[in-house]
């Protein structure tokens, strides 16, 4: 019985913060668009201009030695 009093009360703690945690994310907007991100994907370039480079690097498992 006495372990109750003790249990009771850190769950509690810990419900109030995980719903203390939704509200706040729900008020940023995380959840507003659940649709888009996993269509985003498809629509990012495989490879961004900026970031491509002209070099033939020997860096890796396919370099010959």
């Amino acid at each position: 019985m006495e372990a109750l009093y003790l249990t009771i009360p850190m769950a509690m703690c810990i419900a109030a913060f995980f719903l203390y945690v939704f509200i706040t994310a729900f008020k940023k907007g995380q959840f507003e668009d659940i649709e888009s991100p996993k269509y985003r994907m498809f629509f990012e370039e495989e490879y961004p201009e900026n970031n491509q480079t002209k070099s033939n690097s020997t860096d890796g498992p396919t370099s010959k030695s």
